[in-house]
């Protein structure tokens, strides 16, 4: 008879590459004992029983099985075919159909000679078996993480033990340039990966950069020693899809000895990050517009009606024109925005310029008018902050937040009363943090205006003698250029507590 034996080991560590091998030469043993002829032995290596997907090896089983190739197919284990039942049926099913026998070695049961129930009751149990030991799995990634676990790949670092990482220099170097250009250039995620490729820096995966890549390194605490874990879990065992763990249950560790960059650097690069977020996602249906630094307008025109930035346009007759218009209106027509205005790219930059001109002709006047609206702004002598009690509230509420996620991790309260303890305990550091934020932005601008102010002019006067206007050289400047279906542009500039990070 001629046979086709199957073989799935589901992970690739060393000593089941072993089992992996053994199992090949009990099939080849097996076939020479019982007179049968082995057409083929299918081998998945590293992967998992719970689903079908990627188990190549398998999937060529089932279609030189359509082609009449061997007349049964040998398996040690039920668990080797698959451990879920689902899978299990339906794949001896198919098999049968086609005439081809099943035979599971070690129950001594054939998919032709047994009931499908009895075969169904062995399926289900390896089932069973699997989601057991996804529980126990994740339990010991909880304890793990609890205790400090990190990843086996990580940009900046070298893996020493499951706890331990040590600063790779040579990648630290990266992650310092990518929290510069974005905090310092104002660079945008997608033109800082294009500089890292132009540049011939790789990813940890030897890749090239990509926005994502780099909204990661910016967004990981990690970089400034501050280690959260335990963000993720898989939701469905047999589906190994993740879905993202509640804040109040992340563990956090402060590794001051992982700091590649530092707190008030990384602090900064959220703060940035949340204010691109907020001012460039428009909402549905425009959730996740973001901000872009690539062509001298980029993210800066913004449609009065639907909120979107104006998109950048050519085409070339006799001259190439360079226009810009809504990109709502140029995806959707009016069918969601009715802003058809397009804005000559030369022209619109020849109008700031006069306009910039225009309000600075009187420089003394212009200066006491925004001095006026700073002055406005001081916090009065009653609003003044005590920040080192805010810092010791701030650390005992941490305190407190990582001793009920212990906690919980130890099984001594459950989900829902972790929840309610660290509801309340989000609220006031999110009030403490907005208190704090408020008042250090009044007090540098109450102890610094006119320097601030003075900086502002100055950086005025430079973009009128510039003779190539970048992205960045009108950011320093203007915070958005608003226009209706009208045909109004409105060019506002910096306001006046941004004067401060110039």
């Amino acid at each position: 008879m001629k046979i086709a034996a199957y073989c799935r080991v589901s992970t690739e560590k060393e000593e089941q590459m072993d089992s992996l091998g053994h199992q090949k030469e009990f099939f080849e043993e097996y076939a020479v004992r019982n007179g049968h002829e082995l057409v083929r032995l299918y081998a998945d290596e590293g992967i998992s029983g719970t689903s079908l997907k990627k188990r190549d090896e398998f999937v060529r089983l089932m279609r030189d099985a359509k082609l009449g190739l061997f007349d049964m197919v040998v398996v040690k284990d039920v668990s080797r075919l698959a451990r879920n039942t689902v899978d299990f049926l339906q794949s001896i099913r198919a098999l049968k159909s086609l005439g081809v026998n099943t035979l599971f070695l070690t129950a001594n049961m054939d998919s032709l000679g047994e009931s499908e129930f009895v075969l169904t009751m062995f399926g289900a149990m390896a089932q069973e078996e699997s989601a057991n030991l996804s529980k126990r799995v994740k339990f010991g990634k909880k304890i793990n993480a609890q205790k400090g676990r990190v990843p086996q790949r990580i940009f900046g670092y070298d893996r020493i033990d499951n706890f331990t990482l040590a600063i790779n220099h040579k990648e630290a170097k990266v992650v310092r340039e990518i929290f510069r250009l974005y905090t310092e250039k104002g660079l945008g995620c997608r033109t800082i990966s294009m500089t890292l490729n132009n540049l011939g820096y790789r990813t940890k995966f030897d890749c090239e950069w990509n926005p994502r890549g780099v909204r990661r390194v910016l967004m990981n605490p990690i970089y400034s020693g501050h280690y959260v874990n335990n963000k993720y879990e898989i939701k469905d065992y047999l589906t190994g899809k993740q879905v993202r763990i509640p804040e109040e249950q992340h563990f956090h560790h402060e590794r001051p000895e992982w700091e590649i960059v530092s707190p008030e650097m990384f602090a900064e690069a959220q703060r940035q990050l949340s204010e691109r977020r907020t001012q460039y996602d428009c909402g549905a249906p425009f959730v996740g517009a973001r901000y872009s630094s690539k062509h001298l307008f980029s993210t800066l025109i913004k449609c009065e009606h639907c909120g979107r930035s104006f998109c950048r346009k050519h085409y070339t007759h006799v001259n190439t024109r360079v226009y810009w218009k809504c990109v709502t209106n140029d995806q959707y027509t009016a069918e969601r925005c009715g802003n058809t205005v397009k804005l000559e790219e030369d022209r619109l930059l020849e109008e700031i310029r006069k306009y910039i001109s225009s309000i600075i002709q009187d420089k003394d006047t212009f200066i006491k008018e925004v001095l006026a609206i700073v002055e406005n702004r001081r916090p009065d002598r009653q609003e003044e902050v005590n920040t080192a009690d805010i810092e010791r509230k701030r650390k005992r509420l941490l305190a407190k937040k990582e001793r009920y996620q212990e906690m919980y991790a130890n099984d001594v309260m459950t989900m829902s009363e972790l929840k309610e303890k660290t509801a309340s305990i989000a609220d006031e550091l999110k009030a403490l943090d907005y208190s704090l934020k408020q008042y250090e932005q009044a007090l540098a601008v109450r102890q610094g205006s006119e320097t601030f102010v003075q900086a502002y002019m100055q950086e005025i006067e430079r973009f009128l003698q510039l003779e190539t206007v970048t992205n960045l050289d009108l950011r320093k400047i203007i915070d958005h250029i608003s226009v209706n279906r009208e045909g109004t542009v409105r060019i506002v500039l910096k306001k006046v507590d941004e004067i401060a990070t110039l």
